[in-house]
């Protein structure tokens, strides 16, 4: 099995992390020490940078592990495999232009606090609530199009395994908190997307 287990539990530590800063208790602990404004005009882009730093630090890491192959989908296969892949890593391209790619890296509250303009929206939290574009067929297209890309692999190792088997617990328990914090920051509005709209599979209707 190589270092699978290693690496699963890896991707879960990160995840645990990766969410644990966005809880409140860690938002108003960094909020109070750097102070409201800087906080809100710097946290969505710190955070952002961080979560790559460290998801780079741990595929790195993950590389140099012992590993055995576990199956090799070969020919036209691997090929489809591989379209798929990209239509699904073009997907959350559609998923970030929709929601502003400025607002979701942290561009646009960056440049509102040096402006010394409001910041667009506290925390990670987005300005406004996205119903059409691909939002209006599920409720997190891009966790929907992570899981695709994940698995969508024609070449299979143990420790890629264990990558994906972690980063899909990690999708799941995310979309359930991020859900908590949109409830938060939309109340009813985000309720009654809820209950019209599937989490991650499509039923292909229109949503008004």
């Amino acid at each position: 099995m190589g270092s699978a287990p290693a690496v699963f539990l890896a991707v879960l530590v990160y995840g645990a992390i990766h969410s644990a800063l966005l809880t409140d208790t860690a938002r108003l602990a960094l909020e109070a020490v750097a102070g409201s404004r800087v906080f809100r005009g710097t946290f969505r882009l710190a955070y952002n940078v961080l979560s790559a730093v460290l998801l780079a630090v741990l595929v790195a890491w993950a590389a140099r592990l012992p590993d055995a192959d576990l199956v090799r989908i070969p020919g036209i296969w691997a090929v489809v495999l591989w379209t798929v892949r990209l239509a699904a890593l073009g997907f959350v391209g559609w998923c970030v232009h929709r929601i502003g790619g400025g607002g979701f890296l942290g561009l646009e509250h960056l440049r509102a606090w040096r402006a010394g303009l409001p910041s667009p929206a506290p925390g990670m939290e987005a300005g406004a609530l996205v119903l059409d574009g691909p939002y209006r067929w599920v409720r997190h297209p891009m966790y929907a199009a992570g899981f695709v890309a994940l698995w969508s692999e024609p070449v299979w190792t143990w420790n890629r395994l264990g990558f994906a088997l972690g980063a899909s617990v990690y999708l799941w328990v995310g979309s359930l908190l991020e859900e908590r914090r949109l409830l938060r920051a939309f109340g009813p509005a985000y309720r009654a997307y809820m209950e019209r709209t599937p989490r991650f599979i499509p039923r292909f209707r229109r949503v008004p």
